[in-house]
């Protein structure tokens, strides 16, 4: 039994069926997130829409790495979701979340919402996320990571902070996907920090 076995578990087949089926109907290409064969999919240079089952949130979303999550679209559904999960999920760099009992009618949204290019979360969730970044004020740690970027940089980081992919990213600035992967991981690289959510947070009101 390999550790990533345990930890994280296929969406049931109910349900993956029924999000193939939909996301078929839509034209939308869709993959099942399997933290064992994701380097053969990584290979694949196309855009992906990745699904995600996550039973907890809290303590597995820290455990999807940063090069995956800077890759395309990322639905995620949960067995008990809620605000603070939703909340953290959009912190770490998801599209969008469900509960496992999602009708036909909220797949179809959700599917179609972040494929153009916006987020799937309550409301609530939504309103807490923005409330929490405005009471937070600047904070010494954050003008020293500030401090540590670049122009160039700091560029990129203001629209990783917007949610916006790497290929995103690339168009707005007009520079090339490979320069935008090389500007994020050198802010990992001097910041140690090690994924695009935490990086977000860090430096959101920088």
């Amino acid at each position: 039994m390999i550790f990533s076995d345990v930890i994280f578990k296929q969406l049931p087949e109910p349900q993956a069926l029924q999000v193939s089926k939909i996301s078929g109907l839509l034209n939308i290409e869709t993959a099942f997130y399997d933290s064992l064969n994701f380097a053969c999919k990584a290979a694949d240079k196309r855009p992906k829409f990745l699904i995600h089952y996550l039973e907890d949130p809290h303590q597995q979303a820290y455990l999807i790495s940063a090069d995956i999550l800077t890759t395309g679209k990322h639905l995620v559904f949960c067995p008990n979701l809620n605000i603070e999960c939703e909340t953290l999920l959009i912190s770490n760099g998801f599209h969008g979340a469900l509960t496992l009992n999602a009708s036909e009618v909220e797949i179809i949204e959700a599917l179609k919402s972040v494929n153009n290019n916006k987020l799937y979360f309550s409301n609530d969730a939504m309103s807490r996320y923005i409330q929490s970044k405005k009471r937070q004020p600047n904070t010494q740690r954050q003008i020293e990571l500030l401090s540590l970027t670049t122009k160039k940089e700091q560029r990129v980081l203001t629209l990783v902070c917007q949610g916006l992919t790497n290929d995103e990213i690339a168009a707005n600035l007009e520079i090339s996907v490979n320069t935008v992967k090389m500007h994020i991981q050198n802010m990992f690289k001097k910041t140690k920090i090690s994924s695009r959510g935490q990086l977000s947070y860090a430096f959101a009101q920088a």
